[in-house]
């Protein structure tokens, strides 16, 4: 019997098993393909206070810290990088909106500044003469998503974590007396079925938690998913220095090795079932995202692509992640749809680990903010924005 099962190896349930078995408790992770390959692995690595909605800022910052000093929790370097971060607006209506979102963040602590077109440029001189204003935090940076999952391996199996990869969990039983079985499917490597009995169960799966809930009885919550595409440039010389993002429509930045990565879900439609999704390369799409990326970056005129790639996002109508016990069902908890997830992963995956493990946590993370109930009061209205169910009489 173990503790606990975590279902979902991306940056959350991998860091909430790491911290949960050095702890001391008895930890099964399952997975149904690789670690960190889904949308902890396919994002661009921003490391920012920007972009963050006001709740998620308090775990936002120390988040930030612990990809900061990868080698003193995880092991290993993950190629991280500081870097000052830079939101741009163009036109007086993306500065308006700039404005306000970077003084909500600074108004609770976050070392944000709007700032000048001209003082943009001292910044980064790789910028356009277009910029008329930008939202400014010097100390942001940048990790390398592709560079996570054999150092959680590693770390997981040295803390004891019993890793099930490459196997689909297909359903939970309730056990009598307490208790889950969870149902684990044949793997890639034609491995029997069985089921793996845990006194209690995390939920760690992004917007797969939809279908997952449903075991429970919780059908039909307000959970879309969203494609969020990555563009990589072929290697350039030097060109900026920053992490950049246009107000609304694209983040850029330069890596290590000289190429770009350009991201940006914009232009892909949402969807309920992320098994489900056929997400093709639009070719006007690429270029589109090319030509804001130059606009910007003027030394990208001239570069080529080299590849794209897709990940998934979960959403829920408020834009706030479900975190907390799942509704009537003791000893069942959910941790997805996190916003700022790569960023807060880490840190959050501590404070779930430190919340179960009956510690007092560094804050509080099963917040009302959060809390997986309030889905049961909201639905998506028009352009999938926040839309309040309504009481009947």
């Amino acid at each position: 019997m173990h503790d606990i099962a975590i279902v979902g190896g991306g940056v959350l349930g991998c860091a909430s098993a790491l911290f949960m078995a050095r702890g001391g408790m008895k930890v099964v992770l399952v997975e149904r393909g690789g670690l960190c390959m889904e949308a902890s692995g396919r994002n661009a690595g921003t490391l920012t206070l920007m972009y963050a909605r006001r709740p998620l800022l308090q775990f936002v910052i120390p988040g930030k810290e612990m990809w900061e000093d990868t080698r003193s929790w995880l092991g290993a370097d993950v190629g991280h990088r500081f870097a000052p971060g830079l939101e741009v607006a163009f036109t007086q209506a993306e500065a308006e909106l700039l404005e306000r979102e970077m003084k909500l963040r600074a108004e609770i602590g976050a070392p944000i500044e709007v700032i000048g077109g001209n003082r943009a440029r001292e910044i980064e001189p790789g910028l356009s003469e277009k910029v008329i204003m930008a939202g400014y935090c010097a100390v942001d940076g940048f990790a390398g998503s592709n560079l996570i999952g054999g150092p959680f391996r590693a770390a997981l199996l040295a803390a004891g974590v019993t890793l099930m990869e490459a196997r689909p969990v297909v359903g939970v039983d309730r056990r009598a007396g307490g208790g889950f079985d969870v149902r684990v499917g044949p793997g890639r490597d034609g491995g029997e079925a069985v089921r793996v009995p845990a006194r209690r169960i995390l939920l760690a799966a992004n917007m797969w938690v939809r279908p997952m809930l449903d075991w429970f009885g919780l059908r039909d919550l307000p959970i879309k998913g969203r494609a969020n595409q990555v563009i990589v440039t072929e290697r350039m010389r030097p060109a900026i220095r920053s992490i950049l993002r246009v107000v609304s429509q694209i983040s850029l930045k330069q890596t290590n090795n000289g190429t770009f990565l350009i991201g940006s879900g914009a232009g892909y439609p949402w969807f309920d079932d992320p098994d489900q999704a056929v997400i093709e390369l639009k070719p006007d799409n690429v270029v589109n995202k090319l030509a804001i990326a130059s606009h910007t970056v003027p030394a990208l005129r001239d570069t080529r692509v080299l590849r794209t790639w897709h990940g998934w996002e979960g959403y829920t109508p408020d834009n706030l992640p479900l975190v907390g016990p799942i509704p009537g069902v003791p000893d069942a908890y959910v941790m997805a749809c996190m916003r700022s997830g790569w960023t807060t992963g880490p840190y959050a995956g501590k404070l779930m680990a430190q919340t179960l493990m009956g510690q007092t946590p560094d804050q509080a993370l099963f917040i009302p903010e959060f809390d997986p109930a309030r889905l049961f009061e909201m639905e998506f209205g028009p352009n999938y924005t926040l839309k309040r169910k309504e009481r009947a009489a």
